[in-house]
């Protein structure tokens, strides 16, 4: 579009422009909901019960699938708008805080139900906070 379109073309290309407000579907916000909820039990049973190292890992690796899938999810979604500065930064704590739990995982060093719940309540409550930052508006 040059300097000298008509108001009328321009007025078009502002009503085709992408809308970045689309807010989340009721069935991202309850697949949200069920992926913290998982997210927590499988981390906290896996912490306080002794299971063999090569499970450990898969469930690591399992849930770090799902705080980098929320990530990306976000990052391609079409009509999203972009991540703001403190999303970005709770979103990379979200595979770092799961070294917490990874610790009795990958050592098959089985903590208390006690510790095992707060082990897995850091990275749950990191990818519960992101996923508030992402669907305030």
């Amino acid at each position: 579009m040059g300097e000298n379109a008509s108001s009328a073309e321009q007025l078009r290309a502002i009503e085709e422009a992408p809308v970045l407000t689309r807010a989340a579907s009721a069935g991202e916000r309850v697949l949200g909901v069920l992926s913290v909820g998982a997210l927590f039990a499988g981390l906290s049973a896996a912490a306080a019960v002794d299971i063999p190292a090569a499970l450990g890992i898969a469930v690591l690796l399992l849930a770090v699938g799902v705080v980098l899938g929320w990530r990306w999810f976000h990052l391609r979604a079409p009509g999203r708008r972009p991540h703001t500065k403190a999303e970005g930064w709770i979103a990379f704590l979200g595979p770092v805080s799961l070294a917490i739990p990874a610790l009795g995982l990958l050592w098959n060093n089985p903590v208390a139900l006690p510790g095992a719940l707060v082990a897995a309540a850091v990275p749950t409550a990191v990818l519960a906070g992101y996923l508030a930052l992402r669907w305030r508006r």
